[in-house]
Parts: C-alpha cells; structure tokens; sequence
C-alpha cells in the first residue's frame, strides 16, 4: 500500500457547493474578472453569479427542493456551468448525460434519475423528448439557447424565464455530507452506473489537485472534452472557477480546427486534452496549427497517454503533459505525473489524500514490478451505484477501498503503469494478454493513425485478438496492409500476441469525451 501526501485542512460543517467554487470570486473582490469566454463574449465572475441566480431561482420556481435532482443534457455554454452550479446552491442534486445518446438511453437516465427538471437545447431537445415519451419524470424540460419555439406542455424557454427572474437567491444551507451531484460510471461498456457524492467530495479532490497543479488567477483554461466529463466539469471548469482563473469553451463538436482557432482566439495558458485529440492536432499540417507559446500546462485523461504521442506532442508543440489518472466512483485522481518529472507512458505517483494499493486476485498485496488489480481509497470516495446493489457490493469493498477494474504495475520510484482493464485482458493459449499492449505497439507503426484492440468471441465462443485499424491519409486497407501490420508485430511481440483478425474503418467511434468507443467496435465484431 502507498499513501499520497496527507496534511490536514478545514472542511466547513456547512458548506454548499455552489458557493464554493463561486461566491467565493465575488468575497475576494474578483467580481469584475473574466470567468468565461464563450463564443464572441466574455462573463465575469459578477455576471456568472447573476446568471446562476437567475437559474437558481428558475428552478426553484418549478418546485425543485432541496435533494431533487435536475439533469443538464445540452452543449456546453455558460447556461451549463450556471445550471450546475445553480442546482447546488438551491440545496438540488446536479446530474448531466452526454448530449449523442439516442432517445432509449435518455429513457434509461430518465428512470434512474427521476429528476425534477431537466435543461435541453436544440441539440437535444428531440430525442430527449423522444426519451421521455413513457416516464413520469422530467416533471418539467427548460430549453436553453436563443430562438425557442414549438414548446410542448410542460416545456419552457430558459432565456425568457432567465429575464424575468431575481438575480438574488438565497443559498441553501447544505451539510457537507448532503448529496450534491452525481458521476457516471461504466457508459461506454454499458449503461452509466449513477454514483452520488456528497459536497464534501468535491472541497476533498480540489485540494488534492491544487497541490499538484494549482491554477493561477490570471490562467485561461480551455477543455477540449465536454462538461459532461467528470474530469473537465471538475479539473477544468470547477477548479479553475474556484481558482479565480478562465474557462473557455465552446458547444460545437471538438475538432483540431476549432480548438485551434480557439487557441489563436483566447490564447488559454492551460489546456485539457484527451490523446484522440493530441493525434489530430499534431497531424494537422503545420501551416494550419496555431501557435501554442501561451501554454504553461497541458494535461490528458480519458485514456493512457502512450510515451510515443507524448513525445511527438512535445517534440510538435514543446510543452508536456500531464497525464491524470481517475474514476467517477473515486471522485478524484488518484493517479498523476508531476510538472517536470513526468515519466512518458506511465500514469504517474499517487495523488495528495488518496491511497493504493495492488492486489492478486485473492486480495493479497503483489510485489512491486508485478501487475496488480488497483483498488484505491480517499475520503472523496462514493459509497455505492445508484440501485446496482450486486455491483455495489463488488466495487465497494471494506474498509473504504473501490475495486478499480485496473490493473497496474508499480515500478521502483513509485510510478504506476497501466496494463488494462481486468475485465478486458485476453487469454490465449493459457496466457493473460493485455491489449493494451497490442495496441501500443501498432501505434507505433507508421502507417497508423489509431487503432483498438478487443478480445472478441468467434463462432466456436473462443476468444480471439481482433485489431480495429485507421490508417495514416485515410489509406484503405487491403490484404497487402494486412500483411504489413502482421509483420510489424511479429517483429516486436510474442506469438500469440499477434491479433488474429485486422477490420480498416476509416476512423474509430469515438464517445463524447474523445475516448474510442469499445462498446461500439464490440457490437459491430459481434
């Protein structure tokens, strides 16, 4: 077992989330910075506070009590951050669901969420409309953005109900261990899996990440994943807000051509990032990047940041990366590479207030060097899955620890290394296999542009390695390139290592955070 730094600090009996990360600009005389850069406008801290107000008052307004739970399903906007935020400070449970579901899982969220109000756009709108044809629940939809008509019963335009509200709202006195908002687990492998946090949780990973990679006042933070992401909602908006610092963001779909015009527009000081989009912005031809001098800090999550892309990204763009390590149960990271010493590949040291730990699958510690199932505790932990009591069970175990599903290896000077998810590794010919390892390998291969490996059953219900491939200029796969990736690996792997099945796509699907979507690739083998 191995514990991050701990030192003590205040968590306030009564403590509201909301003002946290908000009220806390104004008290510091920050009213008149800017605190969000959004399309041609920019709001400071003095106009999100009224914004949220107004949002708060909204919801109060169509009976959202304190312990409801409003549900945001629309594209990042300021709207967003003040729907969250508002949904706090008026004592609510903030919820969000990623803005490409189509209307059965809207109806799925819908059930387990059961949320007093939800807030759409015209994104979303249909579908969640679609979604919640036989649901009792929402009991009322707000739609945000300009230009709202054809309102159903029940529906309202948010921006005519933002104008006519008070921009003074009394903030509910909330106890730390009062729920607050909830994450999502386990949406690209299945349905999300609710996991509830208590504000506390939240006041617990700030100060984890602050010691790590504290923002400074004057930073503008640009997030490439979308708010519905824990880890930009968190590490990027909340923490920044809370900072004093910049958010910039944008609703439409994130391509290498938008983040960079939004570089050369806002010229963001720090930068969340996902590896999918680090390929594509280093693979844009140079006289179409922007100029990326203005970065002190970029960081990756979502997937394992490969040594090969982080060189390549520093040897393109000169500035490293951070990556970070995490999940919706732990609510926080748990794992992340230092400024300045980071070690290309691995997923860095223990964070501040966390612990880890690896274990056999009897439960017994393995030795350093040798892979381990993750299990990690903090006081930033969630407690359970919303009605998954099974999988509760088998997630959170005693004595606080949560059963990860990854497996690592811990290195010498303490550095942790990703190996895969437990439920993932392949065996073959009686041997664990890590697809992870297969993957990396091929994306080394010039002729690459990304790729995913899955065990995948065949007809006899065996499991095989089966190799999902994009290749470098849109080329298009044949036997010869076939042949060419199978020679490239069975010079740097062992035999049965070596995928049995190579399908070219033209690009991978992708989730809403940039992540490749496995479940995707699973059904389409299947």
């Amino acid at each position: 077992m191995i514990k991050g730094e701990q030192f003590e600090f205040s968590v306030p009996e009564q403590l509201n989330l909301g003002s946290y990360y908000l009220d806390v600009n104004l008290e510091a005389g920050r009213g008149d910075k800017t605190a969000i850069y959004y399309k041609d406008r920019t709001y400071s801290f003095l106009d999100l506070w009224r914004l949220t107000n107004r949002v708060g008052n909204v919801f109060k307004g169509l009976g959202v009590e304190p312990e409801n739970r409003v549900l945001l399903i629309l594209e990042d906007s300021p709207e967003w951050v003040a729907a969250w935020l508002a949904a706090m400070k008026i004592g609510a449970v903030g919820t969000h669901a990623y803005t490409y579901l189509m209307p059965h899982d809207y109806a799925y969220l819908l059930n387990l969420i059961k949320p007093k109000v939800v807030v759409v756009d015209k994104t979303t709108r249909e579908k969640v409309r679609e979604g919640a044809k036989d649901s009792n629940y929402p009991k009322a939809f707000l739609v945000a953005g300009e230009g709202v008509h054809d309102l159903e019963r029940g529906e309202y335009s948010l921006g005519e109900m933002i104008d006519s509200a008070d921009d003074r709202l009394e903030v509910e006195p909330t106890h730390r261990d009062d729920l607050a908002f909830w994450n999502f687990s386990g949406g690209t492998t299945g349905k999300p899996k609710g996991v509830p946090h208590m504000h506390r949780d939240s006041v617990l990973s700030f100060n984890s990440f602050n010691t790590i990679l504290g923002y400074e006042t004057n930073d503008i933070v640009l997030l490439v994943p979308k708010l519905f992401f824990h880890y930009a909602r968190d590490n990027g908006l909340l923490f920044a807000l809370r900072s004093g610092a910049a958010v910039a963001l944008f609703g439409e779909r994130a391509t290498a051509a938008v983040i960079f015009q939004l570089i050369r527009k806002c010229r963001p000081t720090v930068m969340l990032n996902v590896p999918t989009m680090m390929r594509a912005m280093i693979q844009t031809p140079a006289h179409e990047r922007a100029d990326l001098s203005s970065l002190r800090l970029c960081l990756s999550s979502g997937e394992v940041l490969s040594p090969q892309l982080y060189e390549e990204w520093l040897g393109t763009f000169g500035t490293e990366t951070i990556d970070r390590f995490g999940s919706a149960e732990s609510g926080m990271g748990y794992l992340c590479n230092r400024p300045g010493a980071v070690k290309p590949g691995s997923s860095g040291k223990v964070t501040p207030l966390a612990e880890i730990k690896l274990v056999d699958d009897e439960g017994a510690e393995v030795p350093r060097g040798q892979p381990g199932l993750l299990l990690t505790r903090s006081d930033a932990a969630a407690l359970y899955y919303v009605r998954e009591h099974e999988k509760s069970k088998a997630t959170f175990l005693g004595d606080e620890w949560i059963n990860t599903g990854d497996i690592f290896i811990q290195d010498e000077a303490d550095y942790f290394w990703y190996i895969g998810r437990a439920d993932e590794m392949v065996k073959v010919s009686g041997v664990w296999v890590s697809p992870l390892e297969i993957e990396r390998t091929l994306q080394e291969c010039p002729s690459v542009r990304e790729c995913a490996v899955l065990g995948i059953k065949d007809g006899d219900g065996l499991l095989k390695i089966q190799a999902f491939v994009a290749l470098e200029d849109g080329a298009q796969g044949s036997a010869e390139r076939r042949g060419e990736l199978e020679r490239y690996c069975r010079e740097r792997l062992a035999p049965h290592k070596i995928p049995r099945a190579f399908e070219f796509l033209d690009e991978l699907p992708k989730t809403g955070q940039g992540k490749i979507d496995r479940r995707l690739l699973r059904e389409r083998a299947c």
